[in-house]
């Protein structure tokens, strides 16, 4: 027999996450909006400018992936939900790439 479940919202999943960068990386917007991500031991990562904005929102909004995604679905003129699927996407890219990491708590806006 099959029993249906129903999925709760638990604290630490994606739709609360903040993000918080790695200590030592640094970041650099090129004249054609192309992001560079420097990771603490200095490797160079290249993203195209959309990830430029996208890193841009989550530092104006202290890590808060939903806060940022709703800026940038307004900006873009996009479906939000759409928006933060593809920023949760870079969000995890530049996780596994050692660049940021989750956290239970907001940043500070920078």
């Amino acid at each position: 027999m099959r029993r249906a479940f129903r999925k709760r919202r638990r604290k630490g999943t994606r739709d609360d996450v903040n993000i918080v960068i790695e200590a030592g990386v640094t970041a650099g917007i090129a004249e054609d909006g192309a992001l560079t991500l420097l990771s603490p031991q200095g490797a160079p990562h290249f993203y195209a400018p959309e990830a430029s904005a996208m890193w841009i929102a989550l530092r104006q909004h202290g890590g808060d992936v939903r806060a940022a995604a709703a800026v940038l679905g307004s900006a873009w003129n996009a479906d939000v939900s759409a928006v933060h699927r593809l920023l949760h996407g870079q969000v995890a890219d530049w996780q596994r790439a050692g660049l940021v990491k989750a956290s239970p708590e907001p940043a500070h806006a920078s």
